[in-house]
C-alpha cells in the first residue's frame, strides 16, 4: 500500500457493511454445486418426493439442442401457497426442511441443504413455475435466469414476479389431467401439483445422456425387498416388518419424449427396476444393528444353498460401538466367466437357443451398467455411490491384493438402506454427492465389508469344493522339479543322453532361481515384519527421546544453581548421568529388535535360546496387542538352537499378530489370551507353538486357512499363514499345523523345524 492510501485508510471513519453477492452468483452455484443435468434432473424428482407426490413426469421435448428444447418435471404434489413459495423455494439455502424433516405425508425429506431449485438454472435459460395446492388458486411464477449473467447485476437487483388465477393447469379438468392420462399414470392425484418447464436448454441431450438418465432414475428408489430381508424402517415405524411394508409410500417416475429423433424414442416409458440380473449366483442380505451386530442370510444358485446364518459380530473394536447403523443391506454377485453367465442366460431361457458369443457380451454390459453398490436413505438413493467407477468400498484395491478370495466391484449390484435419524453421523457435502469423510463414514464402510466378506467367504467354499482325497501339502517350490520329466525320458529314450542332459541343465538353473527367490522373499518378508515394528519404535522411542530431554533440561536448572556446594552437584551430574544410560538401553534394545530384519548380508546362524526369540516377538507385538485389550505370555521352555533370528521372528509375529486378531473379537469380559511357547521333538525337530483363547476356527475352514490368498478377515490379504507356512516347509524342511486342541480352547498352530536347527 502506499503513503497517500494508508492515509487515506487511517483518515476513513469506521463503519458497517454487509456482504452483497453479484447476480452471476446463483448460476455458479447451480453449475459447481450441481455436477450434471442427469444430477440435477434428479434433485428436481426429490423435491417432488418430499411434496408427497405419487407420480413424477418428466417430459423432453425437442429440438434437443442448446438453446432449444424444453424440460418439464410434473408432480402430483401438495403443491405450494405463495407463503411457501417466498419462504421455501425461493428462499435460498433454507433451512425449512432441516426444521421439519418430515413431510405432511409422513416421509422423511431428502433435501435439508436448500439448494436444489438452482437445479432448474443448470438445465435451462428459461424457468416457468406453475403451482397449485388443493382446494387453492394457482400461482404463476416466471424466471429468466440470463437475468442472472448481468456482470454488473447484484442478486438483490434482479425481482421476480408471480401470478395469482383461478385454476389451469392443475384444474379437474385441466392440462395436469390430460398429461397424466396420456402418460399412463393411474396414481396420481387430482387438482394439485407442480409443473416446472425448462427451456432453452443449456445442454445438447443424446442417446447416451439418455442411457445415463434412465439408469440413475431406475435405480434412484429403493428396490422392493426380497421377502426374507428384515427391514430396520419397520422397527422405526411400528416394530413390525408388515407395518413397515404398509407405510412405504408408492412413488413412480415416468419419461416421455416429444418432437425427437426416432432413435431416441426408445428412452421413454415409466421407470421400472431392471428386468435383467435378478437372479444372483450369491446373495447375502440382512441387517446391522447398532452395536455393529448383523442378522444374515444367504442364498446361492449352485449349488443350491439357502441359509438363515444367525447372527454375526461384524464390529471388532470393544472400545467405542459404530457410529454408523443400524441400517439393512442386499448384496448380489454374479460370476463374471463364460461359464457361469451361460448357465444363467441358459435358466432364464430354457427352451431358448444356446446362447451366443454377443448375448454374453450383452450380459457383462448389463451388468457394467449398474455394478457397484448404492446407498438409499430413507428410501432415495444417495449419489454418487454405486456410480460408474465409484468404489467407496474400494473392492477392486482388495481383490487386487487378493484375486482368489475378493470382489471386484464389477461383479456385484449391492443396496445399502439406512435412515438419515438413525444414522445423523452420515453428512451429505455441500455438492449433495457423498457424505462426509468422518468417523461415521469411515465405521459404515468397515461394516459393509465385514459383510462382504462372509459371501466371499462362502463363494469361495462354494467355487473350490474340498476334494475327497486332499493332496499331500508340499512347499510352495515343490512344483518347480523337473525330476519325473526326467525320469520319464530315461525310460523312453534311454540312449538320448544329450536331452536328458538339456533337462539336468534346465533343472538345475530351475533350482538355483527357487533359492534366488526364496532369498528375496525372505527379504520381503523381513520387510514386511518390520513395518510391525513401527508403532512400538514410535511409542517406546518418543517416550524415551522426551525423558531425555527432561533429564537434560532438569539437570542444567539444577547444576546452575548457585547456591548448591560442588558436592551436591556432582551428585545431581551422576543421578543425570545414570537416568541416561538407563534410557540409552532402553534405546539399545529397540534397536535390537530391529537388527535381525536388516538388509546386511548374514552368516551362519549363531546360536540362540528360544526364551529370547519369543519375548522378542512378544515385544514386537505387544504395542497391538495392548490396543486390543490382549494379553501376551511366554510359556517356560528355554531351547537353545540355531534358527535364522530374523525368519523365527517372522513366523512367530505373524501367528501372534493372528491370534491377536480372533482373540479381540472375543467379548470384553471373556479371557483374551495368546500364549507362545517352544517344544523339542524325539526327532530332535523344534516346534514354535502360539495358542489362543479366540473363537477356533471352524471345521469347514481348516482346509482353506492356509490356502493363499484366502482369508476370513474382513481386509485380510490372506497371504501371512500360507508365507510362513511355505518359509517352515521349503528352508527348514517342517511343517506349519493347526492343533485340533489347544490349551487356551481357541486356535493353536505348531511350526516345526526340521533342518537348520
Amino acid at each position: 500500500m502506499n503513503d497517500d492510501a494508508s492515509q487515506a485508510t487511517r483518515d476513513a471513519p469506521d463503519g458497517r457493511g454487509a456482504l452483497r453477492p453479484r447476480a452471476r452468483l446463483l448460476r455458479t452455484l447451480g453449475n459447481d454445486l450441481i455436477s450434471s443435468d442427469k444430477v440435477a434432473l434428479i434433485e428436481l424428482v426429490k423435491n417432488s418426493y418430499d411434496a408427497d407426490a405419487t407420480t413424477v413426469l418428466i417430459r423432453f421435448e425437442g429440438p434437443l439442442e442448446s438453446g432449444e428444447g424444453r424440460i418439464e418435471v410434473w408432480d402430483d404434489g401438495h403443491g405450494m401457497d405463495v407463503p411457501t413459495l417466498q419462504r421455501s423455494w425461493l428462499d435460498i439455502a433454507t433451512d425449512t426442511k432441516r426444521r421439519k424433516p418430515k413431510s405432511d405425508g409422513g416421509r422423511r425429506v431428502l433435501g435439508e441443504k436448500g439448494i436444489g431449485r438452482l437445479a432448474a438454472a443448470r438445465l435451462g435459460d428459461e424457468l416457468l413455475l406453475v403451482t397449485r395446492k388443493a382446494d387453492a388458486r394457482e400461482i404463476n411464477l416466471l424466471i429468466d435466469w440470463s437475468q442472472f449473467d448481468q456482470e454488473d447485476a447484484y442478486l438483490d437487483e434482479i425481482e421476480v414476479a408471480w401470478e395469482i388465477s383461478d385454476p389451469d393447469i392443475f384444474s379437474e379438468d385441466g392440462p395436469a389431467a390430460s398429461v397424466f392420462s396420456e402418460s399412463g399414470s393411474e396414481t396420481w392425484i387430482h387438482g394439485r401439483g407442480t409443473l416446472l418447464r425448462i427451456e432453452k436448454l443449456t445442454h445438447a441431450w443424446d442417446a447416451e445422456d439418455f442411457i445415463e438418465l434412465r439408469t440413475a432414475l431406475t435405480r434412484l428408489i429403493r428396490p422392493r425387498p426380497t421377502d426374507h430381508a428384515v427391514t430396520i424402517d419397520a422397527v422405526e415405524a411400528d416394530g413390525s416388518e408388515e407395518g413397515q411394508k404398509a407405510a412405504q409410500p408408492d412413488f413412480q417416475i415416468l419419461v416421455e419424449l416429444d418432437d425427437v429423433p426416432e432413435s431416441l424414442q426408445g428412452f421413454a416409458g415409466p421407470i421400472d427396476p431392471s428386468s435383467d440380473l435378478r437372479t444372483p449366483h450369491y446373495r447375502l442380505s440382512g441387517s446391522v444393528d447398532a452395536n455393529g451386530v448383523a442378522t444374515l442370510r444367504y442364498v446361492q444358485q449352485e449349488p443350491a444353498v439357502d441359509d438363515d446364518l444367525g447372527e454375526k459380530t461384524l464390529w471388532n473394536n470393544d472400545k467405542r460401538a459404530p457410529q454408523a447403523g443400524p441400517f439393512e443391506f442386499e448384496i448380489n454377485v454374479w460370476d463374471r466367466d463364460k461359464d457361469a453367465i451361460q448357465r444363467t442366460l441358459t435358466a432364464s431361457s430354457p427352451d431358448g437357443p444356446a446362447p451366443t458369443p454377443k448375448d454374453l457380451k450383452g450380459f457383462r454390459e448389463t451388468l457394467d451398467d449398474v455394478a457397484g453398490v448404492s446407498i438409499y436413505r430413507d428410501g432415495f438413493r444417495v449419489l454418487p455411490f454405486g456410480e460408474s467407477g465409484d468404489d467407496w468400498l474400494g473392492l477392486d484395491l482388495r481383490r487386487v491384493q487378493s484375486p482368489t478370495l475378493r470382489l471386484s466391484n464389477n461383479q456385484i449390484v449391492g443396496h445399502v438402506f439406512i435412515g438419515a435419524d438413525a444414522n445423523q453421523g452420515l453428512k451429505d457435502q455441500s455438492n449433495r454427492e457423498g457424505f462426509l469423510a468422518g468417523v461415521a463414514y469411515s465405521d459404515l464402510q468397515t461394516l459393509v465389508r465385514a459383510a462382504l466378506n462372509e459371501l466371499e467367504r462362502r463363494r469361495y467354499e462354494a467355487r473350490h469344493p474340498e476334494k475327497s482325497q486332499p493332496e499331500k501339502k508340499g512347499g510352495l517350490f515343490e512344483r518347480f522339479d523337473l525330476g519325473e520329466i526326467r525320469a520319464a525320458l530315461a525310460a523312453n529314450y534311454p540312449g538320448d543322453s544329450r536331452l536328458i542332459g538339456l533337462i539336468d541343465d534346465k533343472n538345475r538353473d530351475i533350482q538355483e532361481g527357487v533359492v534366488e527367490v526364496q532369498q528375496v522373499l525372505s527379504r520381503y518378508s523381513r520387510l514386511a515384519t518390520l513395518g510391525s515394528l513401527v508403532d512400538r519404535i514410535l511409542h517406546d522411542g518418543r517416550t524415551v527421546v522426551t525423558r531425555l530431554k527432561n533429564i537434560s533440561r532438569f539437570g542444567k536448572r539444577d547444576l546452575g544453581k548457585t547456591t548448591l556446594s560442588a558436592v551436591e552437584k556432582i551428585a545431581i551430574a551422576q543421578k543425570s548421568m545414570g537416568e541416561t544410560a538407563d534410557q540409552a538401553d532402553i534405546l539399545a534394545a529397540l534397536f535390537n529388535q530391529i537388527e535381525p530384519f536388516g538388509g546386511r548380508k548374514r552368516g551362519r546362524p549363531k546360536e540362540v535360546r528360544t526364551r529370547e526369540l519369543i519375548e522378542k516377538a512378544i515385544s514386537i507385538m505387544q504395542v497391538e496387542a495392548d490396543d486390543r485389550g490382549v494379553s501376551l505370555a511366554a510359556g517356560d521352555a528355554d531351547i537353545s538352537t540355531r534358527l535364522d533370528e530374523a525368519e523365527a521372528l517372522l513366523v512367530l509375529v505373524n501367528l501372534i499378530q493372528n491370534a491377536i486378531y480372533w482373540v479381540s473379537t472375543q467379548p470384553r469380559d471373556a479371557e483374551r489370551r495368546v500364549m507362545v511357547d517352544a517344544r523339542n521333538n524325539a526327532d530332535s525337530s523344534l516346534t514354535l507353538i502360539v495358542s489362543d483363547s479366540g473363537p477356533g476356527v471352524a471345521d469347514d475352514l481348516r482346509h482353506r486357512i492356509f490356502d493363499p490368498y484366502f482369508s476370513t478377515k474382513p481386509d485380510g490379504v490372506g497371504l501371512g499363514l500360507s508365507i510362513v507356512g511355505n518359509m517352515v516347509e521349503d528352508i527348514y524342511g517342517g511343517e506349519l499345523a493347526l492343533v485340533q486342541e489347544g490349551p487356551l480352547g481357541g486356535a493353536t498352530f505348531e511350526a516345526t523345524f526340521r533342518r537348520r536347527v
